[in-house]
């Protein structure tokens, strides 16, 4: 397995919370519920408060580790599978440490000790441990990987409004277009008109008075595959035919744009 390899990360604090509010339930249920290591004889008034006491200790642990994973995050740009499992090691021993402070000082009320410490990790750690690092991998790769994926479908929707906005001008005062420019398909001469064909939900065009040349002068990103065309190259064209006649189609277009035979290796490297 190659530990390189990208692991899902997202930095926000709402997801992270999410995370560590479900890893201190469940350690909270498996105190109380289950009951390990001879705890039914664990006698006190506000038992269950000070049991639930372990699960808020691991939620606070856990924010804390991910504020010390979000500074790492931010300096290197990346998270890796080797670094995911760096961060559920570290942060299950500080979760451990965390847990035994709180069992002498809370719990027991006795003073700290480096040797309990010890016994601590070798008679409550270990054997609890596989309970919590399990679902804590689990809960951080679904649940990370599932806001990212959304976080993309809003980003795009986002970007969808904010694309750049530009105006083609005709020769005529009020011949104008205002387009975004991801939106504009390909634009087509006809004599001392154009007929610019951008899509806005659906395939619709708009005729301006201009040459093809004043249009490819307001909006140099376009590229001529023939004389009486310019088209976008951010959209994914295909090219039907050989260098002696050729054409590009694309899904939403019931019209082919020709390529001349001077065009046919620029068109070939863009889009095939």
């Amino acid at each position: 397995m190659n530990l390189n390899r990208p692991f899902p990360y997202n930095s926000s604090y709402k997801i992270h919370i999410l995370i560590g509010a479900v890893l201190g339930l469940l350690l909270g249920f498996i105190l109380i519920i289950l009951q390990p290591f001879n705890l039914n004889n664990f006698n006190h008034k506000y038992g269950d408060v000070l049991l639930m006491g372990f699960g808020f200790v691991k939620f606070i642990d856990y924010i804390f580790a991910h504020f010390i994973e979000n500074y790492f995050y931010k300096k290197k740009q990346d998270w890796t599978f080797w670094n995911e499992i760096v961060f559920l090691s570290l942060s299950s021993l500080s979760g451990a440490v965390l847990g035994y402070i709180y069992l002498d000082t809370v719990f027991e009320k006795q003073p700290l000790s480096f040797l309990r410490l010890i016994l601590f990790f070798y008679y409550i750690v270990l054997p609890i441990l596989p309970l919590i690092i399990f679902p804590k991998s689990v809960l951080r790769y679904l649940l990370i990987k599932n806001s990212t994926i959304d976080f993309k479908r809003k980003n795009t929707k986002k970007e969808d409004i904010t694309f750049e906005k530009l105006t083609l001008k005709g020769q005529n005062i009020k011949d104008e277009l205002t387009y975004i420019k991801e939106r504009l398909i390909y634009v087509k001469s006809l004599d001392n008109y154009v007929q610019v064909y951008y899509n806005d939900e659906q395939l619709k065009s708009k005729i301006l008075r201009a040459k093809l040349s004043e249009i490819l002068t307001q909006a140099p990103f376009l590229i001529q595959p023939h004389r009486s065309y310019l088209i976008n190259p951010i959209h994914s064209f295909k090219i039907k035919g050989n260098s002696q006649k050729s054409v590009l189609v694309l899904p939403e277009l019931e019209e082919v744009i020709p390529i001349s035979r001077t065009s046919y290796k620029t068109m070939r490297g863009l889009f095939n």
